[in-house]
């Protein structure tokens, strides 16, 4: 029972450091700053909110999948592909966006826009709504936790 509201406080204190900078400081950043050093801000602010996500979901799916073997097969309040799904989108954001995203805004090619073309705004564009997403799972994810459960 402990263990659960660690994992939950874990999940809710990203949460909420995801939210603030996707939808609070990196407005404000593009506000306040000149456009090029708000963009460079963001992209630093998304990486190490990203690189958090990965941690806390990784923790998240490896948990639940103990939780699973202890319960010798009952439902548990996560499903194991939801965290995954989570985890899969965080690490295609910060490993193909981010850089993909760094890459145009400097004027230098990418393998991914060579690939599948796309301009900046595109991308962008494609970024965001991953973003949006990955809200909505994370807000999901943590509701299942606290036992706010959907059947």
């Amino acid at each position: 029972m402990f263990a659960n509201r660690v994992l939950a406080l874990l999940a809710a204190v990203w949460f909420g450091a995801y939210l603030l900078a996707g939808y609070g400081v990196a407005p404000l950043l593009f506000q306040s700053l000149p456009k090029e050093q708000a963009g460079s801000l963001a992209g630093v602010l998304f990486s190490a909110v990203n690189y958090i996500g990965l941690f806390v979901w990784a923790i998240l799916y490896l948990a639940g999948l103990s939780a699973q073997k202890r319960s010798y097969g009952q439902r548990s309040k996560l499903s194991s592909r939801t965290v995954a799904l989570t985890w899969l989108l965080l690490a295609i954001s910060q490993f193909a966006l981010v850089p993909l995203i760094r890459a145009l805004r400097s004027g230098q090619t990418h393998w991914l826009s060579n690939l599948l073309g796309g301009e900046l705004s595109f991308w962008h564009s494609m970024s965001s709504s991953l973003y949006v997403l990955i809200s909505l799972l994370g807000l999901f994810l943590i509701m299942r936790l606290l036992r706010f459960e959907w059947q």
